[in-house]
């Protein structure tokens, strides 16, 4: 008996385009009633990563002052862990911290694997986390209820990227520059994510609805 196709479209696409195209609720209708008038599910992500590509600039623009420190602090925490490996032009400027590192080689895998992802995702969540506490204090959203929003989707969004990088370890080693931009995305979209999640926490949506008022 072949599967019933489900009368609501993929919830991670819904969401997404929810958050990209929060302003544009007409859109977001128009395409959940397309999908149950009998579009398939790859149309209807077809069309939401369509509306985000378009929303994503005007997003970009408006806080662009947010961006602008995300991609500074990420590519921060980038460099620092560039310069914790020792390799052909320089040694490692944090010898203590590539030591503790290096102990995941001795360990049989998978094990070793688990060790040393989870040490790049604490490495680089220690320097996420300093990050969104200090935009969060500056901004005046620094709360426990901010915190405990924004901190967790941090570390979570940290760890499945950082799943990726020893999947793609040969060819980052080829193209150095690559590296860079696989090695700062993780934190980068932790810290979006993050100041996200912190401002719905304390009633400041990066998209604030519009109101309207009487005359």
């Amino acid at each position: 008996m072949p599967k019933l196709k489900s009368v609501e479209p993929p919830k991670l696409a819904t969401w997404l385009l929810e958050w990209f195209s929060h302003e544009n609720g007409p859109l977001v209708g128009d395409l959940i009633e397309a999908y149950r008038s009998g579009h398939s599910a790859a149309w209807y992500w077809k069309q939401v990563f369509a509306a985000i590509l378009i929303a994503l600039p005007q997003l970009v623009w408006r806080h662009l002052a947010l961006f602008a420190y995300t991609l500074a602090c990420s590519a921060v925490i980038s460099i620092a862990w560039f310069f914790v490996f020792p390799n052909a032009a320089h040694d490692s400027a944090f010898p203590r911290v590539f030591a503790l590192y290096a102990n995941g080689y001795a360990i049989d895998w998978p094990w070793s694997f688990v060790y040393q992802i989870a040490f790049l995702t604490a490495f680089q969540a220690a320097g996420v986390s300093v990050a969104l506490i200090a935009h969060m204090a500056c901004s005046r959203q620094l709360h426990r209820r901010s915190l405990v929003r924004a901190l967790p989707v941090a570390i979570v969004v940290i760890a499945i990227g950082n799943v990726a990088l020893p999947l793609v370890s040969g060819f980052l080693s080829r193209v150095e520059w690559v590296g860079w931009i696989f090695v700062s995305a993780p934190p980068a979209t932790a810290l979006i994510l993050g100041n996200w999640n912190a401002r719905r926490s304390h009633g400041s949506p990066l998209h604030k609805p519009k109101t309207f008022t009487s005359a």
